[in-house]
Formats: structure tokens, sequence, C-alpha cells
């Protein structure tokens, strides 16, 4: 049991940088439209910089937490007090960050996660490497019954052990489309911070541009593209760096990061499903994503996903092997075909293109009426309006037809694996049987002849639930599956 205590002092540094990000935007607009005197530019960054130390120190100060042999307190806020206890039985995860500005230090940020709701986590700004291995073996005693001898004896010894190797890493990092959403982002960070420019440097920028040949245009976007993909290169090779994995009897342990280092632990058991992701351009190249569905709170700040990634990167031959090796008690079968009945694919390409035309025709009626209202004068519009609905039932169709192939079932006696495609992007999931939250079956008045009905299974997925759904199946095998998830062992 430990005292009522502070973060190390170093938390006032973090506690600093996240009261920067709150403030940097405003700052940010009365630094270029207020006054333009050095004096008072220089006055608002001192202002600023020591708001936010006086911040972090208040944060970090109004921050205590006491640390018992089942529990784990905190109380921290300055105007409004917030009190929270965590159970170490409760615990699903921990994860502590190292950012490159930490790492001098030997200090960590820590993130616990429980089974409940996003807001149930605690998060410290700075612990000690010492304090974060006395919180895991308090977990890791708190989560083992007393009963199981033979894993208190060995929890020390590492049972598997799994690290990307380079070549799969940058063929990952490759074979991202994130590129496009980097140069989107820089597209419209460049056009809103122009508007904050003096006037001297929009004129010059405005000259310049307008000046410009097509072949210049063509140099501009490319280079656009180029640091686009370099970007999503680097933020994927900085993430997944080192990629290691590791099993200590009941817990799997994860650490990644190049600049940033990160650090891992969750329970098996608290495992609702493992989750393949492959996308388009991976199929090509044969790798797979491995993703675990859990039941707690965390988020991966980086891309904003609640699922937790155990393998960022795994040849497709190689997949079941390897997690054989960390996940010894889940089947890892191929998926059949799914059941559905003749002609799945056209019904299905109907009901999307009839989505698309009314779609398309009332978006076209939206953009009519902001046309006549604003007296708007497109060039090339029809040109421009046709490949824009060319492109759009071409993608979704191409899509549909994909995800109607890529459909597969099939379930042993104790899981349901399930196969689908989202976007060329296919999915499969790997679900114990008593992981299944429920289930739900769709059948419109024109599937009735037809005797075909949708499955939608319902998963376990941070603080809500996923829904993973095949559509157009033979109702007889529908309601095998139905047996097969109520059947009680």
């Amino acid at each position: 049991m430990t005292d009522r205590q502070h973060q190390p002092k170093i938390a006032i540094l973090s506690e600093s940088i996240a009261v920067i990000r709150m403030i940097i935007f405003p700052a940010f607009l009365i630094f270029f439209k207020g006054d333009n005197r050095w004096q008072m530019q220089l006055l608002i960054v001192i202002g600023m910089l020591s708001l936010s130390l006086i911040f972090g120190i208040l944060n970090w100060w109004f921050f205590v937490y006491e640390i018992t042999p089942h529990e784990i307190s905190l109380t921290q806020g300055i105007f409004v007090k917030k009190r929270a206890h965590i159970t170490f039985e409760r615990v699903q995860t921990i994860t502590r960050t190292q950012p490159i500005y930490f790492q001098p230090f030997e200090v960590f940020k820590v993130s616990i996660e429980t089974s409940g709701k996003k807001d149930d986590k605690l998060e410290f700004k700075a612990l000690l490497l010492p304090q974060i291995e006395a919180i895991e073996a308090l977990r890791k005693q708190a989560q083992t019954k007393s009963s199981d001898h033979t894993t208190k004896l060995v929890s020390h010894k590492v049972d598997a052990q799994y690290q990307i190797n380079n070549h799969d890493l940058c063929v990952y990092a490759l074979t991202s489309l994130g590129s496009l959403g980097t140069v989107g982002v820089l597209f419209a960070t460049l056009t809103t911070v122009n508007e904050f420019f003096p006037k001297w440097f929009q004129n010059d920028l405005d000259n310049w541009i307008n000046n410009q040949t097509f072949e210049i245009y063509a140099a501009l976007i490319l280079a656009a593209v180029i640091i686009g993909f370099f970007g999503a290169f680097m933020r994927l090779y900085n993430r997944y760096f080192q990629f290691t994995i590791f099993r200590t009897g009941a817990h799997l342990n994860i650490t990644r990061g190049l600049l940033t280092k990160q650090n891992m632990q969750l329970r098996i058991s608290r495992i609702q499903a493992i989750h393949y992701e492959q996308s388009l351009l991976r199929r090509l190249v044969h790798l797979v994503s491995v993703n675990v569905l859990l039941a707690s709170s965390v988020v991966d700040k980086d891309d904003q996903t609640k699922q937790t990634r155990i393998m960022p990167v795994v040849k497709e031959n190689e997949t079941t092997n390897v997690l054989q090796r960390f996940l010894p008690k889940y089947h890892f079968l191929r998926p059949q075909k799914a059941p559905t009945v003749s002609r799945s694919s056209i019904y299905q390409l109907r009901y999307i293109f009839v989505l698309d035309c009314l779609g398309i025709g009332i978006a076209f009626v939206l953009y009519r009426l902001i046309e006549y209202i604003t007296n708007m004068n497109v060039p090339h519009e029809l040109p421009i309006l046709s490949l824009i609905v060319v492109v759009i039932f071409c993608y979704s169709l191409m899509a549909t037809y994909v995800k109607m192939l890529d459909q597969a079932i099939c379930f042993d006696a104790d899981y349901l694996i399930i196969q689908t495609s989202l976007s060329f992007t296919k999915h499969t999931y790997f679900i114990p049987r008593e992981k299944i939250q429920g289930f739900e079956t769709a059948q419109s008045c024109f599937m009735v002849n037809k005797k075909a009905q949708h499955l939608t299974i319902i998963l376990r997925d941070s603080d809500s639930t996923q829904h993973v759904t095949l559509r157009y199946l033979k109702q007889s095998e529908i309601h095998k599956i139905e047996n097969w998830v109520t059947r009680v062992k």
C-alpha cells in the first residue's frame, strides 16, 4: 500500500503541452489577426507559454493517487473534483506510452482501461517504470486464480514471441492509402492557414500561382502526392517499428514505436473476437493485419479505432501457425462460401443501384437549388457531374460485387468464423460461441418467396457493439446457425 502521492514532476511538462494544444488555435488567430507589432506578438507567445505552465503546475498539484493491493484510487481537477476507484480485477488493459520528450527521463504515460465506458479509464501523465511494474504485478496477482498454482509458477516465463520483420513492415506501409488522406489534410490546412497570413504574402502567393504553366501545376500536384505518400509511410513505420508481441501465461504484452514508444498488456480472456483485416492492395501482396475486439474502453489514438492491433502485418499463409502460439484455444478454420440463395449478387447489386439513384437524385436537386440561389456558374459542369456519377456507380457496384463474393461462414462446436468485406477490404472474424452478444435476422417482403434472410451477429467492441452482417443467406442455413448459437452446452 502507498500513501497518497503526486506524479513525478516531469508530468508538468506533459500537462503544459496538453494545455498548449488546447489554446494553440485561438492564440494563432490572435497572433496573425491582432496587432502586427513584433512586441505584441512576442507578448502573445510569452502569455501562451506562461498560461500553459501555470495550468500544467496546477493540474499536476491537484492530481493525487493511492495504490492498495486491491485497487487504484485517484483525485484530480482544479475547479471540478473527479474521484475514481478501479479494482485490479476490473482492469482490461494497461497501456504505457513514451513520447520522445519523455525518453531521457525514463518515464511513461499510462492508461488503465476497464470494461466500462470510455470515461471510466485512468490516465497518468507520467509514471516511473518501477511504479508501472508494481501496478502490472498487482493486476496479474488479482486476476490469477488462487487455485491456478501452475500459472503462478510460470507467470514470468515467455511462452511465445513474435516480432515484425522490416521487409513486411515496409510493404505494409507502402500499401497504405493513407497518403490520399494526408494530401487532403495538407490542402485543407494550407487553404485555412492562408487566410491568416499578411495581405502582402497572400497577394504574392496568388500572383505566383496564377502566373504558372500547366507543367508547374502538374509538378505541384505530383509533389503533394509524394509528400503525402511519404508522410503516410513514415506515420505507419514510426507507429509499428519493432512491433513485438509475447505471451506470458494468460497475458499478452505488446511493444511498438520508433519516436513514441508504447507498451500494452491485456488478458487473453478479455478478448471478444479475433479480426483479420486485408485491404485490396494487401491482398495482392498476401499480407494480413490481425486485430482483437476487447471488452474495454481502449482506443488507438493514432487512428481513432477501438480495436487493438496485435499483429499489424503477417504473411497470409503463416497467420494460423503464428496466432496459434499466442491463442492456443482459438480455432482458426477457413470459412466456406456463404450459403446464399441463387442470384443473390444480382439482388444486392439491384438494391445498391436503387440507393445510388436515390442518393444522386437528392444531391442533384440540392445542387440545382444552391446553383439557382447563388447564381453559381461552374465551367464544364456537365462533364464534371457525369464523371462524378460514373465514378460513384462504378465504385459502389464493384465494391458490392466483391462483398458478395467474399461472404463466407462456418462453425464448429465452439467457434463461429464469419467473413465479409467493406469497400474492397476483407474482414474475417473468429468468435467464441460464449462471446456472441446476440444475433438478428431481417427479411423484407421481397425476400419471402426466395426464402432468404439477412443475418447479423452482434459482438462486444469496447464500450459499444459491432454488427457483422451476411446478406441473402438461405433461410434453412440461418436456422442451423440460430440453433447453434442458442444451444445450451
